[in-house]
């Protein structure tokens, strides 16, 4: 049989016209690549090279010979670097969950620059309530969910990725469109339109806490419709709502949007990634190192071979 590296010393002789040349190009005897060379030539039963001329000067035969051999090194190392590519997560297909707005904010500047630095990796992005995203995770159908907050799920692993503002919008001639910051205080008594899908729930409880008192519950309208939807209805007035800094995106005429402050600074909401643990796509494990490298999180550690035994240390 014709190894690889016999196919590597007959090309390499080729082409640079010369045993010796290419015996020292590759570092080898120069008898070490013309006995290989004249194995290949004895297997074949045909000569590649013309031995009464200088220098390596091929055959006919070797000229048809050393394309087909060039077509199987070329292809051959093709192969190991997409086995290697894919084993290091630089090729291969990432589904990504979320019910956040992908028209601005972080995770659009997250999944863009991951496109960018990975070309041969393709994303799908899949927007999808909470409920649905857990369920896609579990079902495997999703590689990763990113939701706001950071509640744990069983079975589920977890992590805090960033932060977002939290932005009230309002009618541009509201009166407290003229304002640079808003506080909760300021919102006392706005009757909020929210939606049921999510992050709308969410939203309720966090008004709720902040507004509600003793004798108060702020009046807040929930309604089977999405977040555009929720905005163009905030522009014909009588509502304000509560959106997150990737709405920011969402442009609609007669809707202006402020921050929310607190005491301590404008307010921001978490966003975290859930994913199973046992799953083996190697393009999660470099989306969630490249997440830890953009937003300087710690690393998360390697998951464990499936090989190794419970309460073993590797060899």
């Amino acid at each position: 049989m014709i190894e690889l590296r016999q196919l590597r010393y007959l090309i390499a002789a080729a082409e640079a016209g010369s045993f010796s040349r290419a015996a020292r190009s590759m570092n080898i005897k120069q008898a070490t690549l013309s006995r290989h060379v004249l194995e290949v030539e004895k297997r074949l039963g045909m000569m590649l090279f013309d031995r009464r001329t200088r220098g390596a000067t091929l055959t006919p035969n070797g000229k048809t010979y050393l394309r087909t051999a060039q077509r199987i090194v070329r292809e051959f190392e093709e192969l190991n670097a997409w086995v290697s590519a894919t084993k290091n997560g630089e090729i291969g297909k990432l589904a990504v969950g979320f019910y956040t707005s992908f028209s601005a904010g972080n995770l659009r500047a997250t999944l863009s620059e991951f496109g960018e630095r990975y070309p041969d990796v393709k994303v799908r992005g899949f927007e999808r309530d909470r409920d649905l995203l857990l369920a896609g995770i579990e079902n495997s159908l999703l590689d990763i969910a990113i939701m706001i907050g950071d509640t744990p799920y069983p079975g589920l692993m977890s992590r805090s990725f960033w932060s977002e503002r939290i932005l009230v919008a309002i009618p541009e001639g509201h009166s407290l469109a003229a304002r640079d910051r808003i506080h909760w205080s300021d919102l006392t008594g706005a009757r909020f339109l929210l939606t049921e899908r999510d992050p709308g729930p969410e939203t309720r409880n966090m008004l709720l806490g902040k507004l509600g008192m003793p004798g108060y519950t702020p009046e807040i309208d929930m309604d089977d419709i999405g977040r555009d939807t929720v905005l163009s209805a905030i522009a014909l007035g009588g509502h304000i709502s509560i959106v997150a800094e990737s709405a920011l995106g969402i442009q609609v005429p007669g809707v202006v949007f402020r921050e929310i402050h607190e005491t301590n600074g404008h307010m921001r909401i978490g966003f975290s990634g859930y994913w199973r643990e046992d799953n083996e796509n190697a393009v999660l494990r470099r989306f969630l190192d490249f997440v830890a490298t953009r937003y300087s999180l710690p690393p998360i550690p390697a998951r464990p071979s499936s090989h190794q035994q419970p309460g073993k240390e590797p060899s």
